[in-house]
């Protein structure tokens, strides 16, 4: 099947565009005087990956929020130019974060000094926290995601990738970390549907390969 001009693309942004776990390390280091190797993170709850207690995790997810932490993580290698390649081609890439929305500013920025070419930037409320969309900003649920007819996803948390694939029909490159290794409980239908990419080059060789 070719792909058409104007399909629509799912990237995520945290682990898949940008460095995050990397910064977040550093940043639990910084401020707790604890050292975590990223391939000892398991779990996409960095709660239970860090050893946060309840009344810790919140005040370090609003440090790692932060403006001046948002614009400081590096670019994942590879990302730019594969969706400045896919956007001369006339695909349609739409960022879909799980940050909350009072990140928008910030991330917006940093995706303008790395050149990360897309058509839009949506904040998806993937846990229904009610305390995630502060700002009363648009936000995206799951159930929107139909209107988008996404043709295919880049994703890091498995959880997501699972529903992307099994609610939404979607196909999803999964990028390889730590956190989304253990495929135990997913169904061999389910896995079939996840493609697991050690980088922006296997994404962009798996996509042209499927299309």
């Amino acid at each position: 099947m070719r792909s058409r001009p104007g399909e629509r693309i799912y990237v995520d942004i945290d682990d898949v565009l940008a460095c995050t776990i990397e910064g977040l390390v550093a940043l639990l280091e910084e401020t707790h005087g604890r050292s975590v190797d990223v391939e000892d993170v398991l779990y996409f709850d960095l709660e239970k990956s860090f050893g946060l207690s309840d009344s810790e995790i919140g005040p370090f997810m609003d440090r790692a929020h932060r403006d001046d932490q948002l614009e400081a993580i590096v670019p994942t290698p590879g990302a730019a130019l594969v969706l400045s390649h896919w956007a001369s081609l006339g695909r349609d890439v739409h960022l879909v974060t799980g940050r909350p929305p009072t990140t928008n500013a910030a991330s917006k920025r940093w995706l303008l000094h790395h050149g990360i070419e897309h058509e839009a930037l949506h904040h998806l409320d993937k846990w229904s926290r009610p305390s995630w969309n502060e700002t009363g900003l648009q936000v995206l649920r799951f159930e929107d995601l139909h209107e988008y007819q996404f043709a295919f996803a880049v994703e890091d948390s498995l959880e997501t990738a699972i529903r992307l694939v099994e609610d939404y029909d979607i196909q999803v490159a999964l990028m390889d970390r730590p956190w989304n290794r253990d495929l135990e409980s997913v169904t061999p239908a389910t896995r079939s549907r996840l493609v697991r990419c050690d980088g922006w080059g296997a994404v962009s060789t798996f996509f042209d390969e499927r299309i």
